[in-house]
């Protein structure tokens, strides 16, 4: 048996020191409602769903609450869910007008037969999803505040249960002013999320250049390799700055529970629970934190 274990990100980005202390309340409370999943007999999956869902509900993110409009002045928000154990996932790209889109990404993993919707048939599922009662409908009441981040603040968590089987995910909106229908890494198997039987993963920051490396799969692929996750995430984030232009970052997990991140960003406010508390969270975090 493992001992459940979380671990939440809130971006990898520029966070104005104004909002620091409520982005570490918000993503201590999202880890802490992960680990409570699984405490109480709840998947993987499930901790990772309802971390996210805790993100998405703050104004604190370009997710959730805190979308922030395309170009066109439209919202559009993606999402994906990984579980590997299965090797399967849902994704959600381009929806508009909705709270939580993980959950609905939850709703393409477990009720349908593919693994990616978008647009207008992510709107008619999330529809469907409604109408079953998978899910109830959130009150759909935004922000309308500036934005406290510098574009990138995806948020994200990779979630260890008492089996040893490993999920991650994530939730944005993109950057503000993003081109309509612009899709980044969050929802990209592979990319920005990826988990196997060995270990998870999820990205943020900038989502072209993740998209290039295939962030997500990389890093896991370290790890089948050999390497530990903390080595993983050096590694990952070091051939980012070394092929792309980089800002961006990446929590792990493997299904011993043992943690690992990195990013190349003034900050990506991560927090860990486990053993029924939060275990650290910073703004500016060290794995050695622990």
């Amino acid at each position: 048996m493992t001992l459940p274990v979380i671990i939440v990100h809130g971006g990898a980005t520029v966070f104005k020191e104004l909002h620091h202390e409520e982005i570490l309340i918000a993503i201590e409370k999202a880890a802490l409602t992960g680990l409570s999943a699984m405490d109480k007999g709840g998947s993987a999956v499930d901790a990772v769903e309802s971390s996210i869902w805790v993100l998405e509900e703050t104004d604190l993110f370009t997710a959730g609450r805190g979308a922030c409009e395309n170009l066109d002045g439209d919202i559009e928000v993606d999402a994906m869910i990984m579980d590997g154990n299965r090797l399967d996932s849902g994704a959600v790209m381009a929806v508009r007008d909705i709270i939580h889109p993980i959950s609905l990404a939850r709703y393409v993993l477990e009720r349908t037969p593919v693994m990616q919707i978008v647009g207008t048939g992510a709107t008619r599922l999330y529809n469907n999803m409604i109408a079953e009662g998978y899910r109830k409908e959130s009150e759909l009441l935004r922000t309308m505040n500036i934005p406290i981040a510098h574009e990138n603040d995806t948020v994200g968590c990779v979630a260890v249960d008492s089996n040893g089987h490993i999920a991650s995910g994530s939730s944005t909106s993109g950057w503000p002013g993003k081109l309509p229908g612009r899709i980044g890494d969050s929802p990209i198997i592979g990319s920005g999320v990826y988990a196997n039987e060995l270990a998870g993963a999820s990205c943020t920051g900038k989502g072209e250049q993740i998209l290039r490396i295939v962030m997500g799969r990389m890093a896991v692929a370290y790890v089948e390799n050999g390497v530990t996750v903390q080595e993983a995430c050096h590694q990952s984030v070091r051939v980012l700055r070394d092929r792309t232009p980089g800002e961006g970052g990446l929590i792990m997990a493997d299904y011993n529970g043992n943690l690992g991140l990195a990013f190349d960003t003034p900050h990506m406010p991560t927090a860990i629970a486990k053993d029924g508390k939060v275990a650290y969270s910073s703004m500016t975090p060290a794995i050695n934190g622990k």
